[in-house]
């Protein structure tokens, strides 16, 4: 990113303002703040972020931001100034600490949070904001599990009849079959940097299967998984 980019907006228009920081009451507290990338759908482009704020030791959320775009200095400052002003729980005033990541992007909000009295600390783990990331995407599973449709028993037998073909799209990547226009009937095996396997052979959905499963155990075979 430019450095342009991340230049550090303080004052007017901005959310983080130094005078205004400053004059809330400060509390011998310490807080963790990170923003973290969520998981990203196969068909969605624009990969997006949410932002902790958590108290220590007790992990009470006091900011959260989900954004679209990779975090940058502005977007730490919006979210701990929300923190501070805003919060969601236990009254609006100032961390005596805060722990934040060695992130690069995070350099020229460090001076700012000094001359308002917060120090910053670098950590290369933050529990809090682990443990409450990690309940962000089990809600984020379950609310996505809500209404699916469950399989009769008959249909469960699909994986023990296509164990490679389960085995890969259970974490290792998608697989693609149907009649694509300028090729005919198609099917495909793709992980996250590209295609692996392709084969435009077969007339229906159970040829089709057949030659994926064949195709992805040769390709465990071949790469030791």
């Amino acid at each position: 990113m430019a450095d342009s980019e991340n230049k550090l907006k303080l004052g007017k228009g901005a959310a983080f303002v130094k005078s205004q920081l400053r004059r809330l009451r400060q509390e011998n507290e310490t807080w963790e703040a990170d923003f973290r990338a969520l998981p990203k759908p196969i068909m969605q482009r624009v990969t997006q972020y949410v932002g902790m704020v958590l108290t220590r030791p007790d992990g009470f959320l006091r900011a959260e931001s989900t954004i679209e775009q990779s975090p940058t200095v502005n977007d730490l400052a919006t979210l701990l100034a929300h923190a501070m002003k805003r919060p969601f729980v236990e009254g609006h005033h100032r961390p005596r600490r805060i722990h934040l990541r060695g992130n690069p992007k995070w350099k020229p909000l460090c001076p700012a949070l000094k001359e308002i009295g917060i120090e910053v600390i670098i950590k290369t783990d933050l529990p809090k904001v682990e443990e409450a990331f990690n309940e962000y995407l089990a809600v984020m599973r379950e609310a996505r599990s809500a209404g699916k449709v469950t399989p009769a028993a008959e249909q469960t037998q699909v994986e023990m009849a296509f164990p490679a073909i389960a085995k890969w799209v259970n974490g290792y990547g998608h697989i693609e079959v149907g009649d694509q226009e300028g090729f005919g009937f198609i099917v495909r095996a793709l992980d996250y940097g590209g295609q692996v396997f392709e084969d435009n052979r077969p007339n229906a959905l159970a040829e089709a299967m057949v030659a994926l499963e064949q195709g992805l155990a040769q390709w465990f075979e071949d790469n030791d998984s």
